[in-house]
């Protein structure tokens, strides 16, 4: 008998258990609405860095919001806005580029679609226009806010960042010098920063935080910055403020900014300011200012210093340079104790001059030639408390 061939049947696959493909992200969102989110969030972005995910965005859709995130690694920032979210998901775009982009758009709805290949395609009325962008899963992970969170005033926050940042030291030398101290207390507000030739403290009345005890939080520089470009524009009255061992966490609104914290003792401020000053003086801040912003342009450049010499009823600010020539202003004061002549870094005096504005007095306290002056700005009504001391100068 002749063999028969068995043949086995052809497995057909189940359609129910083929993957569909992966929907991707897609939604519209008003121009207007995404330009001041990603202008906000693009600040912190790192164009500068090896990896090149640290100079993108990572958007985010879901339920009606777009979430747009920058990081670079030390600080990260996060906003949200609403959305026409069409498909849920996650895609990055080069955040300097997006932004430009955005900026030339008409005003009107904008349309956000991943494609395939990590581009994603924008368009705007007539323009439609596709950018490269990376896989949303090289994001790093963002940092949790701690869960103890105390409610800080944002005008009172406002205020000390800006009377302080200026003091702030830039070199990479001082390390623990680049940040603020944001002091909390049950009944006030406050931040120190000093750069080690001079340093501010600013206080506020603020018996509005709930807080047990004591916080003194290191904010780095960076943070300062961002923190003021947030609050600057903003309507919120609040800040929500949280800590952990690695972090701090600030929310305003919709946006939300973490920063590593720099670890280390700052210095004791409370040992640095003189207590025992008795030769002071009141001077306008206007004319202190226009005088000292004039005698500095005969300077020594490197230096920038000026003298600075206090004497019955008179003070008067000089300055000689061999290869600039030499300027001397003199400003009428009320002073009747010993004379006193003391150098300083001329900047160092408009730097503060400049945040106290052109209003008011400011009263300069002096011990002797040798040193540090103490400079308080004099209001009848006083929105805030602030000692300004700086180390004197050979000139």
């Amino acid at each position: 008998m002749a063999s028969v061939a068995v043949v086995e049947p052809i497995a057909i696959q189940d359609p129910v258990a083929v993957k569909p493909a992966a929907k991707l992200m897609e939604l519209a969102v008003n121009q207007e609405t995404l330009l001041n989110e990603v202008a906000a969030v693009a600040r912190v972005s790192d164009t500068r860095s090896t990896q090149p995910i640290l100079s993108h965005l990572l958007l985010e859709a879901s339920k009606g919001v777009l979430t747009i995130t920058a990081t670079d690694l030390q600080r990260t920032l996060r906003s949200e806005c609403p959305a026409e979210v069409k498909t849920s998901g996650a895609a990055t775009i080069s955040a300097q580029k997006f932004l430009n982009y955005i900026k030339l758009l008409p005003k009107g709805k904008v349309s956000l679609k991943m494609l395939a290949n990590q581009h994603i395609q924008i368009q705007a009325g007539a323009s439609r226009t596709r950018m490269p962008g990376r896989s949303a899963s090289e994001f790093p992970a963002r940092p949790t806010p701690a869960k103890e969170v105390v409610q800080l005033s944002s005008r009172a926050l406002r205020t000390v960042l800006r009377q302080s940042l200026f003091a702030v030291s830039t070199s990479e030398d001082r390390y623990l010098l680049k940040a603020g101290l944001l002091i909390l207390r049950e009944d006030r507000m406050g931040m120190v920063a000093t750069d080690g030739h001079r340093l501010s403290l600013v206080e506020m009345i603020e018996n509005d935080v709930v807080l047990q005890g004591r916080s003194d939080t290191l904010i780095p520089r960076e943070c300062m910055m961002d923190l003021l470009a947030l609050l600057n524009p903003s309507k919120e009255e609040s800040v929500a403020f949280s800590q952990d061992d690695s972090s701090v966490y600030f929310r305003i609104g919709s946006r939300e900014l973490s920063a590593r914290k720099l670890i280390g003792q700052f210095p004791n401020y409370e040992a640095i300011i003189p207590r025992d000053y008795t030769n002071s003086t009141l001077v306008r801040t206007a004319e202190l200012m226009s005088s000292v912003q004039r005698v500095l342009e005969f300077a020594d450049e490197r230096t920038s210093g000026v003298k600075v010499q206090l004497s019955e009823n008179n003070l008067s600010i000089s300055s000689a340079s061999a290869d600039r020539g030499e300027s001397e202003e003199s400003l009428p004061v009320s002073y009747a104790a010993p004379a006193i002549t003391i150098g300083f870094n001329g900047r160092y005096l408009v730097d503060f001059l400049k945040t106290i504005g052109a209003d008011g007095e400011v009263r300069v306290s002096l011990k002797d030639g040798q040193s540090a002056a103490v400079l308080t700005p004099e209001r009848l009504n006083p929105d805030y408390q602030q000692n300004y001391i700086v180390m004197p100068m050979r000139i």
